[in-house]
């Protein structure tokens, strides 16, 4: 196991290594229906309980807007998919993640947030000081969204020794476990498009001093195959 008080010199070796193989892939939150009933439900749960508490028909227009608001903004900006590039080093892997959104979505986005800035202090004034419990959240999430631009995350995993490699199939994606299991030595989400399974496969396998290969269906079979010692398993 790694000395965790080395991995800044790690991170940096890491960083400085040649890159064997690099891939890009799209990381997904939850699967499609799921994330349009999270992006519907929360909003409209919310005002729907704040309808209960103000009582009054005529902030229906008002609550629904924004509630229509907010189910976008859910939907394509919180759980937006992600376009993720993959380099593979003898040292680790660095990857970086971007939401793909285009950027005319950030300006429309940016423009909802600014009217619904407006509309959540004129719901003040109709609804009176009731208002508060929802517009006022809602105004101060959409001046929050008024500075909304395109961000690119940059994220690392440093290789150990030994690595099963978890095929998840049913998900697109590897999971690398370390022998002895590590917080910065183990990942399970290294997606992948389909027709670059089996390089990805064989390149990482080629990284790993030891190393075994298994298929799964779903991510939760992986502690199944625990617990994860070192072995003197030879590279498949």
């Amino acid at each position: 196991m790694h000395d965790k008080d080395n991995e800044l010199k790690l991170k940096n070796d890491l960083y400085n290594a040649k890159v064997i193989y690099q891939w890009e892939a799209i990381g997904r939150n939850f699967g499609h229906t799921l994330r349009w009933i999270v992006s519907i439900g929360v909003p409209f749960f919310g005002y729907s309980l704040l309808m209960l508490l103000i009582q009054d028909m005529a902030a229906v227009p008002v609550l629904f807007f924004i509630g229509l608001i907010m189910t976008f903004v859910i939907r394509y900006l919180f759980l937006a998919d992600e376009h993720i590039c993959f380099y593979l080093t003898k040292k680790g892997i660095h990857f970086t993640t971007e939401q793909i959104i285009p950027e005319m979505a950030y300006k429309v986005m940016r423009g909802f947030a600014w009217f619904g800035v407006a509309v959540s202090f004129f719901a003040v004034t109709i609804i009176g000081p009731m208002a508060f419990v929802g517009a006022g959240a809602c105004a101060l999430l959409s001046f929050k969204m008024t500075g909304f631009e395109s961000k690119i995350s940059k994220s690392y995993i440093l290789f150990s020794d030994e690595y099963t490699l978890f095929d998840i199939r049913k998900e697109d994606t590897f999971a690398i476990i370390s022998h002895p299991y590590d917080l910065y030595a183990s990942y399970e989400w290294l997606f992948y498009f389909p027709n670059d399974r089996e390089e990805i496969k064989k390149h990482l396998l080629s990284v790993f001093r030891k190393s075994r290969y298994v298929e799964i269906n779903h991510p939760k079979e992986i502690d199944n195959y625990g617990p994860f010692e070192p072995s003197e398993i030879v590279k498949s």
